[in-house]
């Protein structure tokens, strides 16, 4: 299991209405929990989504591939 850290995020309103919509028909527990995940699946596309000759997108690649 990846460990966890505490991070304060400031989001729009519009973005935790819609994160507290999603949370109310989804099986996550928490607001958190589903923003994690979220999170986390956007940023594999847009990791993926980088040039293979761009030295920080083989950086983040690493970075991502890493357990915790």
């Amino acid at each position: 299991m990846a460990g966890i850290k505490n991070q304060m995020l400031r989001l729009r309103s519009e973005t935790v209405d819609k994160l507290r919509f999603v949370l109310d028909v989804s099986s996550h527990r928490s607001m958190s929990s589903l923003a994690d995940e979220l999170l986390e699946q956007a940023l594999d596309r847009r990791i993926a989504a980088l040039s293979d000759s761009d030295v920080a997108a083989q950086t983040l690649r690493s970075l991502a591939k890493r357990d915790g």
